[in-house]
C-alpha cells in the first residue's frame, strides 16, 4: 500500500512507513511521474523538467540512476513478488515501469494520491449540486476535499517548467473549489462559520475579486459593515497598484449596496412554519451567545474535533457534551464561543450562555442562574419552582423535544454542569472547566495547549493591526516569548502598545523584564493573568495549597522523591496531590528519557502565585472595579466575571 501527498509538503508512506525521498532531483522526478500516473512520461520530458534546456552529457545515465533509487527506496521495483522485470506488476502493486522512450508510474488506485482524491471529491460535490442532492451535502463534500490541502501545491519540491504548470493548475482548482464552497456556505446562512477561512483566502489572494465579494457579504451579515468596506478598499488598492485595474462593475455595485446597508445582503431568511411536528407552537428561541472575537487565531484541529462530535447527525439517543480544559489565560471561553457560533445553525431552537463565574465566587446561587435561563426560554419566574432540583427538571422538560445548544462557562465542579444539562437527545453542551479533576465522567474532553510561536505572532498582528508592521521584529518576538503562548497575555501586551502610541515594543519588553508583575497585571478587557490565576487558586483544598507553596520555593523541576522528602508529614499522599495540581493546570509534568515524571510550575503562573502568597492583590483594572484579591491559604479571592477572551 502506498500513500502520496503533494498538496502541501511531499509525503510518501509505504506500508505505513515514511519513505519520502529527501534529494531534490528524486522528488522532482517522482512528482512528475505521480502527476502523470498510468501514463508515459518521456525521457525528454523528464530531462526538460530536471535541467530545462541544458542537460548534462550524462543526463540519460543520471536519470536511470534516479529511477533506480526511487524503485529501491519506495519499493516500486517491478520484479517483486516473482514478476519479471519490466512486466506489469501484480494487481494492486504500484511500480515504476520502463516503457519505450520513458517511464510510467503504475497506480491501480489513484485515490492513494491526495491530488487525485481532491479531484474525485470535487467532482462528487459538484455532482451532488447538479443532481439536487442538496447544498448541505455538496458543501460538506467540498469541505472534505479542501481539507486534503496542508499548504501550497508542491510547496517543497523544486519545479521546472512542467511541475510549475502543474502547481499553478492545482492552485487554480483549489481556489475554484474554495469559491464554490464559500458560495454554498453563504447560501446556507453560515457566514460566521466561514468568516475566518474567507479572511485567510483573501489575505492569500488580495486581488481575487470573488473572495473579496464573498468576504464583504459575510462581514456585512455579521454586522461588521466597516470591515466589509475596508475589504473593498484593500482589494482596490492591490488591483490598482499591481495590475493598474479598477474593481469590476459587480464588485463596485456590491460596495455601493454595503454603503447603503441594503437588507438583501443579509442573506435569505430561513423559512419556518408556525408549528413543529406534535402541534407545538414555534416561538423564537433564546440567542444568548456573546459576540465572537474577530481576531481569534488557531485551534482549527480542536474546533474540527468539537464540531464533528457535536454537530454530526447520529442515531445515538444520548445528549452530547464537550468539556474544554486548559491553564489560566489559554482562551477556553473564547474557544467555546467560537465553536458555538460555528454550530449555531444546527440548533435552531436556541443557544444559551450560562455564566457560572458568579456562582464560583459565591455572589450568586446556581438556582438563580438556572431561573434566569428558564426566563430567557419564555417561562415566567412566577411559574417556576424554587428549588434547584425542581428547576433542573423543568429545564430538562423544556429542552426534551428541542435542539438547543448550551454553553456553560467557568464551571468548577461536575455537579454544577449536571444541574444545567438539557434533557433532549438533540441538544448539546460545551462547558469550560478550570479543574479537569472535577469533570463529568461522560462526553469528550478537549485540552487547549498554548499557542505556537507562529500563532502568537499572528494573534499579535491581528490585535495590534497596522502598528505591528512598524515594530522591531526582534522586540516583538521577545514579547511573545514572555507571554508563553497565552492569548490573554498576548492580547494584553498588544492592547497596551496600541493604547500607547509613543511606546515601542522594545520599551515594553524592557519594562516587563525589569518588572514581571507588570505583565501579570496588564488588563485585557475586565481581567488579567493575575486575576485568572487567582480564580483558579481560590478553590484549591488546603493540602494542595501547602504543596504548591513547597513547589514555589525553587524554579527547577521536582521529582516525586524530592517532594515526598520535603512535604510535611500528615499532608497526604504526595503523588495524588501532584496529580491534582496537574489536573487543575497549575503544575506541569515532564517525562524524562528514563520514564521518570518531573513536576514544575510554569513561569508566569509561578510569578502570579508568589505574588498571591505575599498577600499582593490580584489587581485593580482601569475601570476602577476590584477584579480580585487573594492570599495563599487565606480567606479567598473575590473576582468579578471576566470576559470571553480568557
Amino acid at each position: 500500500m502506498i500513500e502520496i501527498g503533494l498538496l502541501g509538503s511531499m509525503r510518501i508512506r509505504r506500508n505505513g512507513e515514511d519513505v519520502t525521498p529527501s534529494a531534490p532531483k528524486l522528488r522532482q522526478v517522482l512528482a512528475l511521474l505521480v502527476l502523470n500516473a498510468n501514463s508515459l512520461v518521456s525521457v525528454d520530458q523528464l530531462c526538460e523538467e530536471l535541467w530545462e534546456d541544458h542537460p548534462p552529457l550524462s543526463a540519460l545515465t543520471t536519470l536511470q540512476t534516479y529511477i533506480y533509487q526511487l524503485r529501491r527506496r519506495l519499493l516500486l521495483a517491478t520484479g517483486q513478488h516473482g514478476a519479471a522485470f519490466g512486466s506489469r506488476p501484480p494487481h494492486g502493486c504500484p511500480a515504476i515501469l520502463t516503457r519505450v522512450g520513458g517511464y510510467e508510474l503504475r497506480l491501480d488506485d489513484k485515490q492513494s494520491v491526495d491530488a487525485y482524491r481532491f479531484d474525485q471529491l470535487t467532482e462528487q460535490g459538484l455532482a451532488q449540486l447538479r443532481t439536487g442532492a442538496g447544498e448541505e451535502e455538496a458543501a460538506s463534500t467540498l469541505k472534505t476535499a479542501l481539507s486534503l490541502w496542508h499548504g501550497g501545491a508542491l510547496v517543497d519540491i523544486s519545479t521546472g517548467r512542467r511541475l510549475s504548470a502543474w502547481s499553478t493548475q492545482l492552485e487554480e482548482r483549489r481556489k475554484s473549489v474554495q469559491e464554490q464552497r464559500f458560495s454554498l456556505e453563504l447560501e446556507l446562512g453560515r457566514h460566521h462559520a466561514v468568516l475566518d477561512e474567507l479572511s485567510e483566502a483573501f489575505r492569500a489572494h488580495p486581488t481575487h475579486e470573488a473572495f473579496a465579494g464573498q468576504l464583504m457579504r459575510a462581514l456585512h451579515r455579521c454586522g461588521r459593515r466597516p470591515d466589509a468596506l475596508n475589504t473593498f478598499r484593500t482589494l482596490r488598492s492591490h488591483l490598482v497598484e499591481e495590475l493598474g485595474l479598477e474593481p469590476s462593475a459587480q464588485l463596485q455595485r456590491l460596495h455601493q449596496e454595503v454603503l447603503a446597508d441594503r437588507g438583501h445582503l443579509r442573506g435569505p431568511a430561513p423559512a419556518k412554519s408556525d408549528t413543529v411536528p406534535g402541534g407545538r407552537r414555534l416561538v423564537p428561541g433564546p440567542a444568548q451567545l456573546p459576540a465572537d472575537i474577530a481576531d481569534f487565531v488557531g485551534r482549527e484541529r480542536e474546533l474540527d474535533q468539537l464540531e464533528t462530535f457535536l454537530g454530526a447527525d447520529r442515531p445515538s439517543t444520548g445528549m452530547r457534551v464537550v468539556e474544554v480544559h486548559g491553564p489560566p489565560g489559554v482562551g477556553k471561553s473564547a474557544f467555546a464561543v467560537r465553536a458555538a457560533h460555528r454550530l449555531r445553525p444546527r440548533f435552531p431552537d436556541g443557544q444559551l450562555f450560562i455564566d457560572l463565574s458568579a456562582v464560583g465566587e459565591g455572589s450568586q446561587q446556581l438556582a438563580d442562574v438556572l431561573s434566569a435561563c428558564l426566563t430567557a426560554c419564555g417561562i415566567q419566574r412566577e411559574k417556576q419552582p424554587s428549588g434547584l432540583d425542581e428547576l433542573s427538571r423543568l429545564f430538562r422538560t423544556w429542552t426534551a423535544d428541542r435542539r438547543v445548544l448550551v454553553v456553560v462557562d467557568d464551571a468548577l465542579t461536575a455537579s454544577q454542569i449536571r444541574a444545567v444539562l438539557p434533557g433532549g437527545s438533540g441538544c448539546a453542551v460545551i462547558a469550560t472547566n478550570r479543574y479537569r479533576a472535577h469533570s463529568l465522567s461522560t462526553g469528550r474532553k478537549i485540552v487547549l495547549p498554548a499557542l505556537s510561536p507562529e500563532e502568537s505572532l499572528q494573534l499579535y498582528d491581528r490585535v495590534a493591526g497596522e502598528r505591528s508592521r512598524q515594530e522591531d521584529p526582534t522586540a516583538v518576538q521577545e514579547l511573545m516569548g514572555l507571554c508563553e503562548g497565552l492569548p490573554l497575555a498576548i492580547r494584553a501586551v498588544a492592547g497596551r502598545l496600541t493604547a500607547r502610541p509613543g511606546w515601542s515594543a522594545a520599551r515594553l519588553a524592557l519594562r516587563l523584564r525589569g518588572n514581571p508583575r507588570m505583565l501579570l497585571e496588564l488588563p485585557d478587557g475586565t481581567q488579567s493573568l493575575m486575576t485568572t490565576v487567582a480564580a483558579s487558586h481560590r478553590h484549591l483544598p488546603a493540602r494542595s495549597r501547602e504543596l504548591l507553596r513547597l513547589l514555589l520555593q525553587r524554579e527547577r523541576r521536582w521529582s516525586l522523591g524530592e517532594v515526598v522528602t520535603r512535604l510535611r508529614p500528615g499532608t497526604g499522599d504526595a503523588e495524588t496531590l501532584l496529580e491534582y495540581l496537574v489536573d487543575v493546570h497549575l503544575v506541569q509534568e515532564h517525562l524524562t528519557p528514563e520514564a521518570e515524571l518531573l513536576y514544575s510550575v510554569p513561569r508566569l503562573i509561578r510569578q502570579a502565585l508568589i505574588l498571591l502568597s505575599r498577600g499582593t492583590p490580584a489587581g485593580d483594572v482601569p475601570n476602577g472595579r476590584m477584579v480580585g484579591a487573594g492570599v495563599v491559604g487565606g480567606s479567598g479571592v473575590t473576582l468579578m466575571k471576566a470576559d470571553v477572551r480568557r
